[in-house]
């Protein structure tokens, strides 16, 4: 990936609102994407994590519910915080009702 064109496509991503990243995001996924394409969702996708769950004080929130919360949800999180990047969001993505603020 041409690190210059991701930097440019997140700082296009950053003019938009959360929902309509959200919304550009979905769009995206149904089509067929190749080459630029694929960088500007992944550029996308990565402002709409820093956002909504990525950033310290989500990550603090997480800590103090998985010390409060049941079992299942201490689990989750656990595993959320043992996984690799590319691991994190898809726990997000099956998980939302746990670590989306």
């Amino acid at each position: 990936m041409n690190i210059d064109y991701y930097n440019q496509c997140r700082n296009s991503a950053k003019l938009h609102t959360t929902e309509e990243l959200a919304n550009l995001i979905g769009t995206a996924k149904q089509a067929t994407l190749i080459g630029e394409d694929l960088d500007m969702l992944e550029a996308m996708q990565d402002e709409y994590a820093v956002r909504t769950w990525n950033n310290q004080e989500n990550y603090d929130r997480l800590h103090s519910n998985a010390k409060m919360g049941g079992s299942f949800n201490a689990a989750i999180i656990e595993a959320f915080f043992k996984a690799d990047n590319n691991n994190k969001p898809r726990l997000v993505e099956a998980f939302p009702e746990i670590f989306m603020p």
